[in-house]
């Protein structure tokens, strides 16, 4: 099965993106931040374009699933979008909000303890313009505002992978950011695959900008491969969108705007309302 590496979705509305229409039962699973937000300075200002929110709300009319999966805290993102319908999965599939509360991955309360000491040890070695974010069940060291970004992230890098390495938890790297969270088997692919089998979808789409989401973005490809889910991945391009991007997924979209544009063609050619 061909992969569409490097193509714009524009490309592929009469091939994949017609295939894709066809199908009985569709998900939508879309990322937040870079996705259908602007990426902005301060993570607390990052706000759901207008137009994103009026096409998730016509899209949930007419799909099985839509999903926001996102490296937040599931009750920010529920905030953030507000939209009823629409399923919430924060802090990259190890929580969910179910019927008003968020609910945990099972295995992550043994974590919680470590998780509150690398806080705490994070807070000690930030630098000025540094933000340590708490999520609860992950602990996000944001360097965007610091005087030099690269600088800091030298500088940051090895004292946050050696809290990692002190407290048993896993290191990870964003746009921007170092991330620390439990060793529990949880990514956004993962979070993904699951939406397709627990919705039973036949057909489904994602969309992510990120470091993270390059396993959402691979696990589309590998479900349409095993034909459990003719799944695509769409990649949002940015200035600073990380390297395995375009290669990773199926189609490509040029920035929030161009997701704007690609949700409302997704919506106005889907076949059922």
């Amino acid at each position: 099965i061909k992969s569409f590496m490097s193509v714009s979705w524009r490309d592929e509305k009469e091939k994949s993106l017609k295939k894709l229409i066809e199908k009985n039962r569709i998900g939508l699973v879309t990322d937040m931040d870079g996705t259908i937000s602007h990426i902005v300075r301060k993570p607390e200002d990052a706000i759901v374009t207008p137009h994103s929110l009026e096409l998730l709300a016509a899209l949930r009319t007419k799909l099985a699933l839509v999903a926001v999966v996102s490296g937040r805290p599931a009750q920010n993102v529920r905030e953030r979008v507000g939209l009823s319908g629409v399923e919430y999965i924060g802090n990259h599939g190890l929580e969910r909000w179910v019927d008003g509360e968020v609910r945990h991955n099972a295995a992550l309360k043994a974590y919680l303890p470590r998780l509150e000491a690398s806080v705490a040890k994070l807070r000690q070695i930030s630098i000025v313009g540094s933000q340590v974010e708490d999520k609860g069940v992950t602990v996000t060291i944001h360097y965007r505002q610091t005087e030099n970004p690269e600088q800091t992230q030298k500088q940051l890098r090895p004292l946050v992978q050696q809290i990692a390495s002190d407290e048993g938890l896993d290191f990870f790297e964003g746009r921007m950011i170092f991330e620390l969270r439990p060793p529990v088997k949880a990514d956004k692919g993962i979070a993904f695959a699951e939406l397709v089998q627990e919705f039973d979808l036949d057909g489904a789409i994602y969309i992510g900008d990120d470091t993270t989401d390059l396993s959402a973005l691979a696990m589309a490809r590998r479900l349409r491969e095993d034909e459990t889910c003719y799944a695509l991945g769409v990649g949002v391009l940015s200035d600073d969108h990380p390297a395995a991007l375009p290669e990773t997924a199926d189609l490509l979209a040029a920035g929030v705007d161009d997701v704007e544009k690609f949700l409302t063609w997704f919506f106005e050619n889907l076949r059922r309302s």
